[in-house]
């Protein structure tokens, strides 16, 4: 938890598991995803990143992989939701604190974001006859030979 000395007075602010819970909505809102579209795409069903909230204590190996997922359809880097949670933040400076979360919302490189909504809308497309098609008129008109 983290908290903040006001005068006399210690205002708590929120936990990190409340903190992982805020950036992961924002960044979905960022990228234009639901909560639904995050499992859509890959990731942890809705009920799990609204459970997110109100979790205690540190992440559980059994959470390794549906936090990788998330990782992986928020675009952060590998084990980003994990160290949220488990590393100690409290010893940054709230210049620190608000730079990495500037970073994990706001980085998107274009060309990873063609890249991602074209893998996530040929995901949706099962697999079969029409998504071969629709990736052969994709490679056509990138005029990438397979």
């Amino acid at each position: 938890m983290s908290a903040l000395l006001v005068g006399d007075t210690l205002a708590v602010t929120e936990t990190q598991w409340e903190r992982l819970h805020r950036l992961i909505e924002h960044r979905r809102k960022i990228l234009g995803l639901t909560l639904s579209g995050i499992q859509t795409i890959g990731g942890p069903s809705p009920r799990w990143v609204q459970k997110l909230r109100g979790m205690e204590g540190r992440p559980t190996d059994r959470m390794r992989r549906p936090m990788r997922d998330l990782d992986r359809v928020l675009r952060w880097p590998q084990d980003t939701t994990w160290s949220l949670v488990d590393a100690d933040r409290s010893a940054w400076a709230q210049e620190l604190v608000d730079d990495e979360e500037r970073e994990l919302l706001e980085a998107v490189d274009e060309a990873d974001e063609i890249a991602y909504v074209i893998a996530a809308r040929l995901r949706a497309i099962p697999a079969g006859p029409e998504r071969d098609d629709v990736m052969r008129r994709l490679l056509a008109v990138l005029d990438i030979r397979p």
